[in-house]
């Protein structure tokens, strides 16, 4: 081999894996522990399923964000075959692709991994910790704090409308992250957001799940013999019988896994801290310097997500604002891995 061929300049994606590097090194590590600690208490973390669903759901995001540029060109150029015109417009895009790649492939191995962890957390510990977190949420607020909201929301059209918003936060995980991985073009911005996303999953999702393991009000029955909940389940289920509450199906389906041990993705039993809290303040805090309405957008998105995990029986008040607090610190330490952020624009 030559000199020359020694010393070739590195491919794109070679240049693009040097630049993520920091974020695949903390997803390899943390990877790396969960998987032998999940070996280590006899499960198998390894469910090609739950992989290859994570794969298709982030290809389907992807597809759908290329999928306008590519349909605006149609209309602008108006080609005689649209076949031949994709074969030739492709290659414009191979950029994004090799840009968001590396990152995409660390979310579709995370994410199985993290559920098959907060699955686990029965095995490692048990749920202990509901009795002080509902004295917690009435020391701050003098009562549970449900019963404050239920005045102004307890009404099924906005309960419906606040479960169908909550749903929609699976939105950010997917499209969401996609986004910031393959279109987000300030780098600083971009590592600072993933550092912060795999962190605040490892530390809220992962590792205070299981140092403070609690189900939840909407748990605390089936799971702890606890009733203090029981008013707030009657409302939701007779909401339910005039409009869709849709957190309804999904909670009897996490208790449904839970009581068989399944372990796939999306699965799993926790409240303290709320990871839906916690992934909507870090949105909130990373969109508004790519766009100012948009960060406009997700404060108000972050503050139906806190009030909605209350409402709908998913967490205590404190779930949330524990989980607000440490990604807020975690997005303050992420500016000692790189200047403040810039204002970015899509790739596009």
């Amino acid at each position: 081999m030559g000199v020359r061929a020694i010393y070739a300049p590195a491919t794109p994606m070679v240049r693009q894996i040097a630049v993520d590097l920091p974020v695949l090194m903390l997803v390899g590590i943390i990877f790396a522990v969960c998987s032998t600690t999940l070996f280590w208490i006899g499960v198998n973390p390894f469910r090609p399923s739950s992989y290859l669903s994570n794969l298709v759901l982030y290809t389907i995001c992807w597809g759908g964000f290329e999928l306008y540029p590519f349909v605006r060109r149609l209309f602008i150029d108006r080609p005689e075959s649209p076949f031949r015109f994709l074969a030739q417009y492709a290659p414009s895009r191979l950029p994004i692709l090799i840009h968001g790649l590396p990152l995409v492939i660390a979310l579709v191995v995370f994410m199985p991994m993290f559920s098959a962890m907060k699955s686990a957390i029965p095995l490692f510990t048990q749920y202990t910790w509901d009795q002080t977190f509902i004295y917690a949420d009435r020391v701050l607020f003098g009562t549970d704090p449900w019963r404050i909201l239920q005045p102004v929301l307890g009404h099924p059209i906005i309960t419906s409308a606040i479960s169908l918003a909550y749903h929609g936060w699976f939105l950010l995980i997917y499209a969401g992250c996609t986004y910031f991985a393959a279109y987000v073009t300030d780098e600083a911005l971009r590592r600072r957001f993933f550092l912060c996303f795999f962190g605040t999953w490892t530390i809220c999702g992962i590792a205070m799940a299981i140092g403070f393991a609690s189900v939840g009000p909407c748990f605390t029955y089936p799971l702890l013999g606890i009733h203090t909940f029981d008013a707030q389940m009657e409302y939701l289920h007779r909401a339910n019988d005039r409009f869709p509450i849709l957190v309804l199906q999904v909670q009897a389906r996490l208790l449904a896994w839970h009581q068989s041990g399944q372990h796939g993705l999306g699965r799993g039993i926790t409240a303290m801290p709320s990871m839906h809290v916690a992934l909507a303040t870090l949105f909130w805090l990373a969109v508004r310097h790519v766009s100012k309405r948009a960060g406009y957008f997700f404060a108000v998105f972050l503050a139906v997500i806190f009030i909605g995990s209350v409402h709908l029986a998913y967490h205590y008040a404190v779930d949330g604002i524990v989980a607000a607090g440490v990604t807020i610190a975690l997005w303050q330490l992420g500016r000692l891995l790189g200047r403040e952020p810039a204002s970015a624009a899509p790739a596009v």
